[in-house]
């Protein structure tokens, strides 16, 4: 028994160290974060870009900026669709004089011609159905303008996406498809979490749509 009680009281007695900031990181922070909001909600307005004028071409009106380039600068209509030929699922916004309000790609003039080279026109362009195709990426649900080729070599609307990077819903008359990216993207995911394609097709709708705003924006895949 007196072994017993030399043996407890012989054990370590550790000490309970001091929370520093290096603990808790966000402690660090809290002294920067009204500088941190400042930054933000100067996000919500022009910022630096005031000039009135395109900064490419100085001639249109720069009431367009893009959500995903890394480039803040504002941009008029038609060098907006010009700098994103290569890149049709960036989101943009437009300046209406007080806020930005969304708008797309679709709406200043981006039209996707299919089978040909970026840029490079073709003789027999086929609208798809409705001139409403949907194309799903990592950043959300797009209406696009896509036209399909037909001309003499021209291959099958399933080819001309998949070729594109696209990955079409169905074989017959594609109105939808997912990039190979949101594919991938998804894949990985799944590896790491439970969420399901339902669940993670709708966080895809709520990245496009958070409020019900735009109408049909969860149309299902078909």
């Amino acid at each position: 028994m007196d072994g017993h009680v030399d043996a407890i009281d012989d054990a370590p007695v550790t000490l309970k160290q001091k929370c520093t900031t290096a603990d808790n990181p966000l402690l660090m922070w809290l002294s920067d974060h009204d500088e941190y909001l400042a930054e933000m909600l100067r996000m919500d307005g022009r910022g630096d870009y005031t000039s009135h004028t395109c900064c490419k071409c100085a001639s249109a009106p720069a009431l367009f900026q893009c959500d995903d380039c890394c480039d803040m600068q504002l941009y008029c209509g038609d060098c907006t669709v010009c700098n994103h030929l290569r890149s049709p699922t960036h989101c943009i916004k437009e300046w209406t004089g007080s806020f930005f309000m969304a708008t797309s790609l679709k709406k200043l003039g981006l039209r996707i011609q299919l089978g040909h080279a970026i840029s490079e026109s073709c003789i027999l362009p086929r609208k798809s159905s409705n001139d409403n195709f949907l194309l799903i990426d990592t950043n959300g649900i797009h209406k696009m303008a896509v036209d399909f080729c037909a001309c003499e070599t021209s291959q099958t609307h399933t080819k001309q996406l998949l070729r594109m990077g696209w990955f079409p819903s169905t074989t017959v008359d594609p109105r939808t498809a997912a990039t190979f990216w949101l594919l991938h993207h998804y894949h990985i995911l799944s590896f790491e979490s439970k969420a399901s394609a339902y669940e993670f097709y709708h966080s895809l709708v709520r990245i496009s749509d958070n409020v019900g705003l735009i109408k049909k924006v969860g149309v299902l895949l078909g």
